[in-house]
């Protein structure tokens, strides 16, 4: 009885360490396994502005001002210039108003809301 309690114990202890192998698949920069930005995103004055997925279609609301558009996208990492975005097109035009915490960006179908990254934490 005692050799098979033993044999018991050897055997939880061999399956236990089975399931603390090593991971050897490499992080990315972005932590997601395509290796790409999943959040779109516009760095505008300084400030990243991040989509609040709320929809593609608003009305773009009184008060807001086209200042520019995005001249470059990269999906692999966060925007780190002015003008430029991750998970959105070159050309998309980009609105403020005198409230800086949100930015509006034109779709096709009408305005997306991006919420500072300060205002997001």
């Amino acid at each position: 009885m005692k050799k098979r309690i033993e044999i018991l114990l050897i055997m939880f202890c061999l399956l236990s360490f089975s399931g603390c192998t090593y991971n050897n698949e490499e992080l990315t920069p972005t932590g997601y396994p395509s290796d790409e930005v999943q959040r779109p995103q516009i760095m505008y004055n300084g400030v990243i502005y991040f989509y609040t997925a709320d929809g593609f279609d608003h009305p773009l609301p009184d008060g807001y001002e086209q200042v520019g558009e995005v001249k470059e996208v990269d999906n692999r990492q966060e925007p780190v210039e002015d003008w430029c975005g991750s998970r959105v097109e070159v050309g998309q035009k980009i609105y403020v108003s005198n409230d800086t915490a949100t930015i509006y960006v034109e779709y096709e179908t009408g305005y997306a809301e991006f919420d500072a990254a300060s205002d997001l934490e």
